[in-house]
């Protein structure tokens, strides 16, 4: 970190929502939609680079698409036409040779799918046809889905290293590709702590700063920025004395960290010596770089939908290709992390995990077709993952757990596709761990309020409590209007909580969270009374939950949880528990 002079320009203090914590600073770079407006009109260096820019495009959505395909079936479904006509004019062999005139003629791959769509729907809009003519939103949709993947990619070139990035908001695949440039920290206009996007900030370390109002028209390109990850404050061309005070929190920070780096070697046990299995949950390979993850108890959640790329397995015919790729990649994860646990999810796609130009598919995605749901319907592309799963089991170390379970239906059903997998891996010779355990994950209220049903097809169950809260309280956690609803304090919750669990535990099932309330301070002695087995965190909330963990007795927990499910309110609740 390093702090300039702020430039003559004055100092401007911004307040949003703390969504990643941590101390950064460094130089802005704002992205908005209209970010590479100014550069359409010119030539590129290269036509032929710009060429493979826009076919490699065009080939990512396409895969996406033939996924979604494949998915939606051939039964009679009224998305189907919409993606065939999608795909119908992606492979339209004039629109493509169209746009590698314009690419020839010098102009971006940007502007030429531009120039060249904006033709074709203005050419749609000049019919009478009023049913034609409702084609030209979706020339529009294409055009717009084609530009936003050919922008991320390009702007992870623009981007300095160590930049804050300022936008109204950004997807997961954003989120991971402008990682790699090593960013500083994000701050956003829009978005929950509880959005996929937000959870990856918080796997890599990166401070973000979300909710803060009209922050691309604030924020400049180059601007000084300091961000505090835990106030939810941003602070704009800062004056010698904010520096100052920067400084100090820094210092203060770096000696915190030291000081629980001191526990890193200790067991995690509460002050009356009950232990906790504490676990960090993984996304992406990169992460087990972190030295800290081998000194957990295992791998309490790895996000399959991160870890492996999709579009290579996506758009595989051949299922046999798609086992062995993804054998390959969580065989790595068990041998890197054994003889520590390593509880696989199975693909948890839906909602925002898709695509934006899928989002018509379906009126309310949150609800709709996601998790368990998808794959049971896409029985081939399940199985080849949980053939890849149990291959990678052979160590002893792999467990297997299941998204957005609903009903008692969906455990069976994926049992007996378990079974079959472990049938057809006995008929080839392929070895797997016999007694691999299985699990579900608890995010629905359903789910919670049917543990004592599910209990005896499971050995262990882990709550999601992002999901579990959104669909408990009726508020969606990435909808900034109803934010203030989503409240994991809330006594409904809690409850759910407590009766999920004791509904498992006279069942002899272990029972583990994995949700974002794990990372909270006061959910920490919540979870330890209710008698939790395992709690995971992301990686870099590790040490600070084990020394929450270390400051708390058991029998203090216990009460403590009494006091807390006796209340009415989530504001009796959090001023209990002394939370602002």
């Amino acid at each position: 970190m390093s702090l300039n002079s702020n430039n003559g320009k004055g100092q401007i203090i911004l307040s949003g929502i703390p969504s990643s914590v941590g101390y950064s600073c460094g130089k802005a770079f704002v992205i908005k939609k209209s970010i590479f407006n100014s550069k359409r009109s010119e030539f590129a260096e290269n036509p032929e680079e710009e060429f493979e820019r826009f076919t490699k495009t065009i080939d990512e959505y396409e895969s996406q698409l033939d996924h979604y395909l494949s998915v939606v079936g051939k039964e009679k479904n009224p998305a189907l036409a919409v993606l065939n006509s999608v795909r119908s004019i992606l492979q339209d062999p004039f629109l493509r040779d169209e746009i590698k005139e314009n690419i020839d003629k010098g102009y971006s791959a940007e502007s030429a799918v531009e120039i060249v769509f904006n033709k074709y729907k203005n050419s749609i809009l000049s019919i009478k046809n009023r049913i034609l003519r409702e084609r030209a939103y979706e020339i529009e949709q294409i055009k717009n889905q084609i530009i936003e993947i050919l922008q991320t990619k390009k702007l992870s070139t623009y981007i300095p290293e160590h930049s804050i990035i300022v936008a109204n908001s950004l997807s997961p695949d954003q989120v991971i590709y402008f990682r790699n440039k090593q960013i500083a920290g994000i701050i956003t206009e829009v978005g929950g702590i509880t959005t996929h996007s937000s959870i990856l900030a918080r796997s890599y370390g990166i401070p973000e700063v979300i909710g803060v109002s009209n922050a691309t028209n604030i924020i400049s390109t180059g601007d000084e920025v300091i961000i505090d990850g835990y106030k939810g404050i941003v602070v704009v061309n800062p004056v010698e004395k904010t520096r100052e005070s920067f400084r100090l929190k820094v210092e203060k920070e770096k000696e915190l960290k030291k000081t629980l780096g001191e526990l890193i070697n200790l067991p995690t046990q509460t002050k009356d010596g009950k232990h906790i299995d504490l676990q960090i949950n993984l996304n992406t390979k990169d992460e087990l770089e972190n030295p800290v993850i081998y000194h957990s108890d295992g791998l309490g959640l790895v996000r399959t939908e991160h870890l492996v790329p999709l579009n290579e397995i996506w758009n595989q015919n051949n299922l046999e290709d798609s086992e062995n790729f993804q054998y390959e990649i969580y065989n790595e994860v068990a041998m890197k992390m054994y003889p520590k646990p390593v509880v696989f999810r199975a693909f948890d796609l839906g909602a925002d995990k898709f695509p934006n130009f899928f989002d018509f598919a379906e009126n309310n995605p949150m609800l709709g077709f996601r998790g368990i749901r998808l794959l049971l319907s896409k029985r081939g592309f399940f199985k080849a993952q949980i053939k890849a799963f149990l291959r990678a089991s052979v160590h002893g170390n792999v467990k297997i757990m299941l998204p957005m379970i609903s009903t008692l239906s969906e455990v069976q059903d994926s049992l007996q596709l378990i079974e079959e997998c472990k049938k057809e891996l006995d008929e080839k010779g392929i070895e797997y761990h016999k007694g691999i355990e299985f699990g579900v994950m608890i995010e629905t209220p359903a789910a919670a309020l049917i543990v004592d049903l599910i209990a005896p097809y499971v050995n262990f169950i882990s709550f999601g409590t992002n999901d579990l809260t959104q669909y408990t309280v009726v508020a969606d956690r990435d909808n900034s209007f109803v934010s203030n609803y989503f409240e994991p304090f809330h006594p409904s919750v809690l409850r759910l909580l407590k009766k999920a669990t004791d509904d498992a535990k006279k069942r002899k099932v272990k029972v583990g969270i994995c949700g974002e309330l794990a990372s909270h301070s006061s959910a920490t002695a919540l979870l330890i009374g209710l008698d939790f087995d395992s709690i995971s965190v992301s990686a870099p909330n590790f040490l600070q939950v084990k020394k929450w963990i270390s400051e708390i007795s058991y029998k203090e927990a216990r009460k403590k949880t009494r006091e807390v499910l006796k209340k009415a309110s989530a504001s009796e609740i959090r001023k209990y528990l002394n939370i602002s």
